[in-house]
């Protein structure tokens, strides 16, 4: 598991267009004023950014087992939880509960929180049944948006390995695509970040006897 979070950390950074000649990343052009040029995507952009979308939500969920599972090493963890934050935008949130009761946390306090489960369950279990839901792009006066929906599957053991709680959620989070300047490269780029996670269908949450 350790070579996957190392492996995931370049991805985790930020997902550009690839220049579809030289498989590179393709900066967008700017004018004199150091204005970007272009402003919207072709059908089959929207297409790739979909794709990579795909690929974001997938390592995401990579993330969160990581961070669930008490019996990785500490860095680890911490390396996964740094590595997911930066996946989303600055200020996004996460919504946890049940259909009745909810609450939003934002997803640096989730993922602490997440991590710090240990400290009531012996193990976690995180899985993810069916494949992420992508929505069709929306353009905005910014960019484009969609929304991408995860199945997810919680699971907690005592000591003896009996599970004692468990819960089923389908979870709907925002997907922000625009250009933005990039802090290192110091160039604008077309790049997908998620944002605010909801709750958008639970299963009655069981405690076990």
């Amino acid at each position: 598991m350790n070579r996957l979070v190392v492996c995931c950390l370049a991805l985790a950074l930020s997902v550009f267009l690839p220049d579809h000649a030289s498989g590179q990343e393709c900066p967008l052009p700017l004018d004199d004023h150091q204005v970007v040029v272009e402003t919207q995507l072709s059908d089959k952009q929207l297409r790739d950014f979909r794709q990579l979308t795909g690929q974001k939500v997938s390592e995401f969920q990579r993330y969160l087992t990581v961070v669930a599972d008490p019996d990785q090493q500490d860095n680890i963890r911490e390396l996964a939880i740094e590595n997911a934050l930066m996946l989303f935008l600055p200020d996004a949130t996460m919504q946890v509960g049940s259909n009745k009761i909810t609450r939003e946390y934002p997803l640096a306090i989730y993922l602490r929180r997440l991590k710090n489960l240990d400290k009531k369950y012996f193990d976690i279990a995180i899985t993810f049944y069916d494949l992420a839901l992508l929505g069709d792009w929306a353009e905005t006066d910014r960019g484009y948006l969609t929304t991408a929906t995860y199945f997810q599957r919680f699971q907690a053991f005592n000591r003896k390995g009996q599970p004692v709680y468990k819960a089923k959620t389908a979870k709907q989070m925002d997907v922000d695509l625009r250009n933005r300047k990039d802090p290192f490269y110091e160039e604008h780029r077309w790049t997908v970040l998620l944002g605010n996670v909801r709750l958008a269908e639970t299963a009655p949450r069981k405690a076990m006897p």
